[in-house]
């Protein structure tokens, strides 16, 4: 089924406008009951009947039109004023145009009677005022105004939910945006600490290491405007970042992946989620070639658990806050899912849920 197709058909003038001569045909059959000569002269005046509801929908239709641009016109020109005063102009106004809108149907009605089938009951009706003809009038203009209430109202909140919906996800989006953009600097500030150090070592070295850190640039690049990437994209970007830091650190780090191909390929995480990891466990710990530090990712039901053993620096450096709390929002922004942080028997793990592609 095109369900575009169908609302482009919903949507358009001709369908509201059947519609809506649809319901006055329906409610100039109730309106009959409160005229007796339709039941005195039913199957005898067959014609009378058709003819009135034809005017019925007619001036039906300019009415409801009418209503529909007065209400938008004392919406736009009591905009300023509080909603409860607003709303009780506009309904007085709606009642005052009622009033009219009953008298000029009460009018009409009586003279296309006369004009056409030489009948009187309607124009006595409406010039003596009876209750037939006021409570017949009456209708009118309440059904129309009520049905048209109920039709605006409900347009008017579903457009409500539409605008609240998209400024929900544009305000998620500038804050994952932002959060985002954190790592681009952080990322890259250490990393041109490290060249500067390294190109008065090798030539050879310093060549490779530009090599690397160009591919995790550009990897940075790439995703920039993609909000997850798949687990095996995070670990490929790992072999450049691990070989940038094992230049830094002389091999002093060593990480190990155990993670089972389905996540690998279905599963998905915020980009640089793992390279912040470890980049947080190296500037909060202490090592050496001598005891080095191992940093292990592992799948396990559903999350990928990142570990190292707790080595704390004597004069540890002040927290940027970029690491953890950003990946914590960043996944509360991307899927509504949280992190876990725990520390037991001197080894720190980070949970992070898995995210799977449909």
């Amino acid at each position: 089924m095109d369900f575009s197709r169908s609302e482009k058909i919903f949507n358009s003038r001709t369908f509201r406008y059947l519609s809506r001569a649809l319901v006055l045909y329906l409610f100039s059959a109730i309106f009959k009951s409160f005229d007796l000569t339709f039941i005195q002269d039913i199957g005898t005046f067959n014609l009378r009947s058709q003819v009135f509801s034809l005017f019925y929908i007619l001036l039906g239709l300019l009415v409801w039109e009418g209503a529909i641009l007065l209400s938008k016109y004392m919406e736009k020109r009591r905009h300023n004023v509080h909603p409860i005063g607003r709303l009780a102009i506009v309904c007085g106004s709606l009642i005052l145009y009622g009033l009219l809108a009953s008298f000029a149907f009460g009018f009409v009605y009586g003279i296309t009677d006369i004009i056409f089938f030489n009948r009187y009951e309607a124009w006595q009706s409406f010039t003596s005022f009876s209750y037939n003809m006021l409570a017949g009038t009456l209708l009118f203009y309440m059904m129309i105004l009520s049905f048209n209430g109920i039709v605006f109202y409900y347009k008017g909140w579903k457009e409500y939910q539409v605008q609240t919906e998209r400024l929900m996800r544009e305000n998620i989006q500038a804050k994952y945006d932002a959060l985002r953009n954190q790592i681009d600097p952080h990322f890259f500030f250490n990393s041109l600490s490290v060249l500067t150090n390294l190109v008065y070592k090798s030539a050879d070295l310093s060549a490779d290491y530009i090599t690397q850190l160009a591919k995790i640039y550009r990897y940075i690049l790439d995703k920039k405007f993609e909000n997850l990437v798949t687990i095996q994209t995070e670990l490929d970007f790992l072999e450049s970042y691990l070989f940038l830091i094992g230049i830094r650190h002389q091999n002093s780090i060593r990480f190990s992946a155990t993670v089972d191909e389905r996540a690998r390929t279905k599963g998905m995480i915020p980009p640089a989620t793992l390279q912040m990891l470890i980049e947080n466990a190296i500037k909060h710990n202490r090592f050496s070639i001598n005891e080095p530090l191992e940093i292990t990712v592992a799948s396990e039901g559903g999350f990928l658990l990142i570990s190292n053993i707790v080595r704390k620096k004597f004069n540890p450096e002040p927290s940027s806050g970029i690491g953890l709390e950003n990946i914590r929002k960043r996944y509360e922004l991307s899927s509504g899912q949280g992190i876990t942080v725990t520390q037991h028997n001197d080894t720190f793990t980070v949970k992070v849920p898995i995210i799977l592609q449909p």
